[in-house]
């Protein structure tokens, strides 16, 4: 019987996969490096030799493989991925050619949209329907669910939480080319750069160090993380107010911050978010982690996997 599900998550130096039964158990978890020579071409023919070679370790058949999900560093649509930067990948072909090699189907979905069903799906005590996960990490990430539907948009974009524009006295360039992007002041990168100006000297190279000058009451990082609090609380609050979703998800690895992190943003969103929506939100820390990505693939596919008549 064919019940077994793989769900990748394809990193810019690692490519996550995990072999999950139809109901979600997971029984083998690995990793593969992630190739970009030659603009990624080979990505896809060695994420189908790792899985070739799992299944015969295991003395598994690949008859029992029902199909796949991937989750990709960019835009994709049902068919091809738009553009993974990191990867070299331009309207890249990657469900076609991992179809046509294990002969099973292939849903492919942006990653950070991967990590929010996966929190959607096991992160989770309940089962909720709607729910907004936002990744605070390099970048600012992040993926919107709606009655129990990732939104992926008109141009493969939905969820680009990290690029709400901010207003700020400064100008800070971001990766998409715009200028004051959320990501550029509310990311671990951007914090790092806020509290280097504010001190006038680099004091610190990434939050981890920032955080434990917060704990012991540096009054510079302690104003870093005032000013990148309220960036995001704004920004969230926008979309909260405008969904009115049950949940709000924080990942990255910012949120490994804890309490330090996600009390003071919790404390600024009852600023801004409507108060009927405000009274009875939830907001809690992502739980799974970088399985997420994993989950979330598997979870698709298994979604999709549902819709197509025996």
């Amino acid at each position: 019987m064919s019940d077994k599900i793989i769900g990748v998550d394809i990193g810019g130096t690692s490519i996550k996969l995990a072999l999950f039964d139809s109901s979600g158990i997971v029984s083998k978890k690995w990793s593969i490096p992630t190739n970009c020579k030659d603009k990624g071409v080979h990505i896809p023919y060695e994420i189908v030799d790792s899985i070739e070679r799992k299944f015969d370790e295991t003395g598994t058949s690949l008859d029992e493989l029902s199909g796949i999900g991937i989750g990709v560093p960019g835009p994709v649509d049902e068919s091809q991925v738009k553009r993974a930067v990191n990867l070299g990948w331009d309207n890249f072909p990657l469900k076609q050619i991992v179809e046509q090699k294990l002969r099973v189907p292939v849903a492919l979905l942006n990653d950070a949209n991967a990590a929010a069903l996966g929190e959607f799906w096991q992160g989770s005590a309940e089962q909720l329907k709607d729910i907004v996960f936002i990744t605070v990490g390099t970048g600012v990430g992040g993926g919107i669910i709606v009655n129990g539907q990732i939104v992926n948009g008109h141009h493969s974009s939905g969820g680009e939480i990290g690029h709400i524009p901010v207003k700020s006295a400064e100008k800070r360039v971001c990766g998409c080319g715009n200028l004051n992007c959320l990501e550029c002041y509310g990311s671990a990168s951007g914090m790092v750069k806020t509290m280097n100006q504010l001190a006038g000297t680099t004091l610190v190279s990434d939050t981890k160090e920032l955080f434990e000058l917060v704990k012991i009451g540096n009054p510079f990082a302690r104003e870093t993380l005032n000013v990148t609090i309220d960036y995001l609380a704004r920004a969230l609050s926008g979309i909260l107010n405008t969904l009115d979703p049950e949940e709000l998800v924080i990942g990255g690895g910012v949120s490994e911050a804890g309490s330090l992190f996600i009390d003071p943003l919790k404390n600024a969103l009852e600023q801004y978010v409507f108060p009927q929506i405000r009274d009875g939100l939830q907001v809690r820390r992502a739980s799974l982690g970088n399985d997420a990505g994993v989950y979330g693939a598997a979870y698709q596919i298994i979604e999709i996997l549902k819709m197509i008549p025996v």
